[in-house]
């Protein structure tokens, strides 16, 4: 059996950058912030990876990271990366008594000059048919398992609730592009562990939501700008180029000219547009990022129907996809969505976040079913122990 290599990862809301001796351990602990050196804003899904070593995390939504290292590693380089930005390194004890320090990544993007305008549109919809075409070998192709962690933030009119939970997803084909209702039929879940803020009170607190996770994964999912027979629907432009982990990377930017529920996967969606990365390399997808705005929001996922529920107004969504590589080929690493919308005069908004810990591929667990609703316990113990790590 494969030897088992763990990269600690975990996800903890601390904002500054210390570090600090583990508790008599024998280890070295890095916490912060990566934020985008423009704006300020944070850097999701960031790679940190200790120069040398399998040692890497991933940040958060919100830019934040842990990273845990044997103290013999006090002289390494850490290596940070996102697409889009260009790579920091920086030496562990130079960070040392710096507990306000962040990681401030540099934008970088190269421009093109003005180019014919339909000329561009068959370049980038060729583009988009090699990535689908490249699927198969860039991607799991076979059965496979994630396991992940999922949190669910609800705020409206300013009282949050938080739920947190460990989740097995099961994919029976591997990544294709089939039609809905296949796709559908060959990727199930079940909840594993589950903690919120405060007790259940309602059905709608035991929703799980994660349809809108799985919708997210454009690669493997159809109804996105990744559907060939629906190229005509969209207008595409290049962004630029950017270096990314030495491979060049291409920028699209996307509009959806007719949203239906062919083209965006909704039929009250008003409006489609995003940027899709491709590398240029191997044609594999990076990142995506869509906007949308709608006429509605379906609280109970995106694969049911919703019957008498109030209705919405001023629906907003962001949706941040990110794939990375293990080995030879490329996995669903993190989803965000990012949702506001009113309803009977109340503000409302959400956040859903998604991180792969573990890519199962020989012998995968077979999961019969969708979890759409759980009253699963709160296991206190486990979720003392709990971190949000990814195991190879």
């Amino acid at each position: 059996m494969m030897n088992r290599k763990l990269i600690s990862l975990l996800i903890l809301m601390l904002g500054c950058l210390t570090i600090v001796n583990a508790q008599n351990d024998g280890k070295i602990v890095l916490k912060g912030t990566i934020v985008d050196g423009s704006t300020n804003e944070p850097v999701a899904f960031a790679n940190l990876g200790l120069l040398g070593t399998v040692a890497g995390v991933a940040s958060d939504m919100d830019g934040k990271f842990e990273l845990i290292v044997p103290d013999k590693y006090a002289v390494h380089k850490v290596r940070v990366s996102a697409v889009g930005y260009a790579p920091a390194e920086f030496k562990v004890y130079e960070l040392r008594d710096k507990p306000d320090f962040k990681i401030k990544l540099r934008p970088v993007t190269y421009g093109i000059g003005a180019v014919d305008v339909y000329g561009q549109l068959l370049v980038y919809k060729k583009m988009l048919r090699n990535v689908v075409s490249n699927i198969s070998k860039n991607y799991i192709n076979t059965p496979y398992n994630y396991e992940g962690y999922f949190k669910h933030v609800t705020n409206v009119d300013g009282a949050e609730k938080v739920k947190e939970a460990t989740v097995t997803i099961y994919d029976a084909q591997g990544y294709e592009r089939t039609d809905v209702a296949e796709a559908f039929k060959a990727v199930n879940y079940k909840y594993n562990e589950v903690r919120r803020s405060q007790p259940a009170v309602s059905i709608f607190d035991g929703l799980t939501c994660l349809d809108d996770i799985l919708t997210s994964d454009i690669v493997r999912n159809t109804r996105n700008v990744l559907d060939i027979v629906n190229a005509r629907d969209y207008k595409l432009k290049s962004k630029g180029k950017i270096i990314y982990e030495g491979d060049s990377v291409q920028i699209i930017s996307y509009t959806a000219t007719k949203p239906s529920i062919s083209t965006a996967g909704d039929p009250t969606v008003q409006s489609y547009s995003g940027e899709i990365y491709v590398n240029l390399k191997d044609f594999a997808v990076l990142k995506n990022v869509v906007n949308i705005t709608s006429r509605d929001f379906n609280s109970l996922g995106r694969n049911l129907v919703v019957i008498n529920e109030k209705p919405k107004s001023d629906v907003t969504m962001q949706i941040t996809t990110t794939y990375k590589k293990l080995k030879s080929v490329y996995f669903l690493s993190g989803v965000n969505v990012d949702y506001k919308y009113t309803e009977e005069g109340k503000a409302v908004s959400g956040q859903m976040e998604y991180v792969t810990t573990r890519v199962k591929i020989e012998t995968p667990d077979v999961i019969e079913g969708r979890t759409y609703y759980e009253d699963i316990k709160e296991n206190e113990d486990l979720w003392n122990r709990y971190s949000v790590y990814f195991e190879e």
